[in-house]
């Protein structure tokens, strides 16, 4: 047993007050003069036994009441654990993520946890105190309040986007009560779904602090949502079909029967699809759209559902190009013509062709796709305009002349950690590597291309490969013998050959593969843009200009009052946007302008973090095996009487001050009842 206040229990020397009255009324006597002997029989003589009994019970009863009422003032109590600390501190969790959304006795199962919360809290001791952490992890919440200010914090609790671990909230928690100075005793109070995929203890390793937790559990299990968009080529053209792929999962146990999902593209809506889904599976499907239009598009994918709403609706973006211009700058007196007739068949392939020469800096501006055709040697300021070129997201296509100059090549390609050149050799043999399972020909070919006629290489460059070089093949020799490869690099990548595009080095120029090849290149040759971010895993974006400080760019979405500056991350050899330090600015998806209204105008798409969706939600057992595994085998659930309250009692210290206070009103009662008595029969034998 412990004490709030151990300084009171010297109050028990006050016992030997009764005890020194008692001593000095004993030997008090009284000398009574009488005339006759014979009166002495008239008086009935007191028991000396019976007199002695009464004193002793009189003093018994004072000196009871002393040892209660000292006792009492002391603040005597048994605490939870093995700790000496008289003072509680308290740190309440509550579980606002989107999964918190679902139905529950009392509304949505946030509104059922702060409530919880609020009966919690205001049970509390007055002066605790108490610390408020949400899924958030605001810096507001990261500190201690009083009970009347936490429960006006609890009632503003709205849902968030974000999705945080559990192990990452108690870490939280504990390190805010242990930076406090005082000792007290530490509490935590968890108030969750306990939802599998955010709320898994294993490997998680802390000093065990008494803790409570509360499960809401939802009316309806389950839960329909939209899981991701895709788009199985990279490649967008005005008036060309293309197919919008997705995934819709079914988390519930019931069949989901004729669900209609929704395509709008800048308003435009195809048509409902409707689509079947078994319980506990997934459905990947597609819509088949038409953009009339070049330019950005915004889409929204979208379902109606009864449980979770948050993840009813996709957000996605892209561009469809009018033309992708093109930079072929060949060699002196280089009079190969496959790649400008290539390029010169549809007009959405804008090429600019000139000479090694006679390229200018100008030439440069704009350009998505930069080939160097047959060119012996790379000048210092090509060098520099194509590392410009790369850092904004262009494709560089790299072709060796027939009279390389290696140190002017090597130089470029070492720079890049690309393999280097060494002399030509004559090879006579077959490209019979073929890498058809790049992404470059997503959608290129229906099936695995087989049963083709392999490119003829006579004499090629040796390439010197080291292991630290960053590259992927996709025609050669074989797979360890490179021909024609890509590596990409800052925003963009460099695509290197290893032999002339002459007839006495190769026919591959003449071939199906190289055509395909090169359309493909000039088709993905700009940044790529991301189709859609995630709150709470946001990426940098590419960026692909240069932004002046007095225009800088902005992240809006006027619907959401939304108007922040992104930190721009500017490198020798990258630029990108960074929308890390805006994570709390961001908590609604949709599709957002990121744009300085001058030379920098794109849409950026904004989804809520598909984790919260997942339903599948510990039981109560599993939590307790949780804690219990993590080495915390004290938690305990929040005990709920018939009521539907929270029975404090259960996570409080036993406190015993009332019961002694009603034990000295007790002795003090036996103590008169005991004088009274007493006097009435001697008023009687008198």
């Amino acid at each position: 047993m412990n004490f709030v206040y151990p300084n009171f229990l010297w109050a028990y020397f006050l016992i030997a007050i009764p005890i020194i009255i008692h001593l000095f009324n004993f030997r008090r006597y009284r000398t009574v003069y009488f005339s006759r002997v014979k009166f002495l029989k008239e008086v009935t003589e007191d028991s000396r036994a019976g007199s002695k009994l009464k004193h002793l019970l009189v003093l018994a009863a004072r000196i009871l009441t002393i040892i209660c009422l000292v006792t009492a003032f002391a603040q005597p109590f048994i605490p939870l654990d093995e700790s000496q600390n008289t003072e509680n501190v308290t740190s309440i969790y509550i579980d606002n993520s989107y999964s918190m959304q679902a139905q529950g006795k009392d509304g949505n199962l946030l509104n059922e946890a702060k409530n919880r919360a609020i009966d919690l809290v205001r049970s509390l001791d007055q002066n605790e105190k108490i610390n408020l952490v949400t899924t958030d992890l605001l810096s507001v919440h990261q500190r201690f309040y009083s009970k009347s200010d936490v429960v006006d914090m609890i009632k503003e609790i709205d849902f968030s986007a974000k999705s945080t671990p559990l192990k990452t909230v108690m870490s939280l928690q504990i390190d805010l009560m242990n930076g406090l100075e005082e000792e007290a005793n530490n509490r935590l109070f968890i108030f969750s779904d306990f939802q599998q995929t955010s709320n898994n203890l294993e490997g998680w390793a802390q000093e065990e602090v008494p803790t409570f937790y509360y499960k809401a559990v939802p009316e309806q299990k389950g839960n329909v949502y939209i899981d991701s968009v895709w788009f199985m080529t990279p490649v967008h053209r005005v008036n060309t079909p293309i197919d919008i792929h997705f995934r819709i999962y079914n988390n519930s146990d019931d069949e989901q029967i004729d669900l209609p999902v929704n395509l709008s593209i800048n308003g435009s809506n195809p048509g409902p699809k409707r689509i079947t889904i078994p319980a506990n599976s997934f459905v990947d499907d597609k819509i088949t759209f038409t953009d009339r239009e070049p330019g950005i598009r915004s889409g929204e994918l979208s379902i109606k559902t009864s449980q979770l709403f948050f993840d009813d609706e996709f957000y996605f973006s892209y561009e469809i190009k009018e033309e992708v211009k093109i930079l072929l700058i060949t060699g002196k007196d280089d009079r190969t013509i496959n790649i400008e007739q290539l390029y010169g068949l549809d007009s959405y392939y804008n090429c600019q062709t000139t000479t090694i020469s006679n390229v200018s800096q100008e030439d440069f501006n704009g350009k998505e796709l930069i080939v160097l055709q047959n060119v012996d040697q790379i000048p210092s300021g090509i060098k520099d305009l194509l590392d410009d070129a790369l850092k904004n997201g262009a494709s560089i296509m790299l072709i060796p002349g027939n009279d390389l100059k290696l140190n002017s090549w090597n130089q470029y390609m070492s720079s890049h950690n690309l393999p280097t050149f060494m002399k030509a050799d004559s090879v006579r043999s077959s490209l019979s590597y073929f890498n058809s399972a790049d992404p470059l020909y997503i959608g290129v070919f229906e099936g695995d291309p087989d049963n083709y006629k392999y490119a003829k290489v006579h004499a090629a460059y040796d390439l010197f490969v080291v292991n630290s070089n960053n590259f992927i093949t996709l025609f050669g020799v074989n797979e360890g013998k490179p021909y024609l490869y890509y590596s990409k690099q800052s925003n963009g990548r460099i695509i290197v050959m290893a032999s002339p595009l002459m007839l006495r080095y190769t026919d591959f120029q003449n071939h199906a593969l190289f055509a395909a090849t090169m359309l493909r290149f000039a088709e993905t040759a700009s940044f790529e843009k991301p189709l859609y971010m995630e709150i709470g895993q946001m990426y940098n974006y590419p960026l692909n200009v240069d932004i002046d400080e007095k225009n800088p760019i902005h992240l809006k979405n006027e619907e959401f009052k939304v108007d922040v500056i992104p930190q721009l991350i500017n490198t020798n050899s990258s630029r990108s946007i960074s929308f890390n330090h805006l994570e709390d600015n961001i908590s609604q998806a949709g599709i957002y302008d990121l744009s300085n209204d001058v030379n920098f105008n794109e849409k950026l798409a904004i989804n809520f973090n598909r984790n919260e969706s997942k339903t599948q939600r510990f039981t109560k057992e599993e939590i307790a095996n949780n804690f219990t595994a993590a080495g915390w085998e004290n938690a305990q659930e929040i005990a709920i009487d018939e009521s539907g309250t929270i029975e404090i009692n259960a996570f409080k210290a036993k406190e015993y001050w009332r019961i002694l206070l009603i034990l000295a009103l007790v002795f003090i009662a036996a103590e008169i009842l005991l004088l009274k008595l007493w006097n009435s029969t001697n008023k009687t034998k008198g």
